[in-house]
């Protein structure tokens, strides 16, 4: 499934996404982490500055430039 993935996200052409699901966000070409606890994440992306708050936070899976947390997500907060 990574061989998978890894094709998935080499033939796409986005500077960055964000998928959503029940308790999780998978963040794909993040440039920087600027915030990381339990309740508030903050990364810094290409286009933009993405806070996220809420409870729980764990981050599940981290590779070069991905992102997978689990938690609740109260707020999502875009800033240029």
């Amino acid at each position: 499934m990574h061989l998978y993935k890894t094709m998935k996200n080499f033939l796409m052409d986005y500077d960055s996404y964000l998928d959503f699901y029940a308790n999780k966000i998978h963040i794909f070409n993040y440039t920087d982490i600027l915030k990381l606890n339990a309740e508030e994440i903050v990364l810094a992306l290409p286009e933009f500055t993405l806070t996220l708050k809420g409870k729980d936070f764990v981050v599940k899976q981290l590779e070069k430039r991905e992102i997978l947390i689990e938690g609740t997500i109260e707020t999502v907060e875009f800033t240029r």
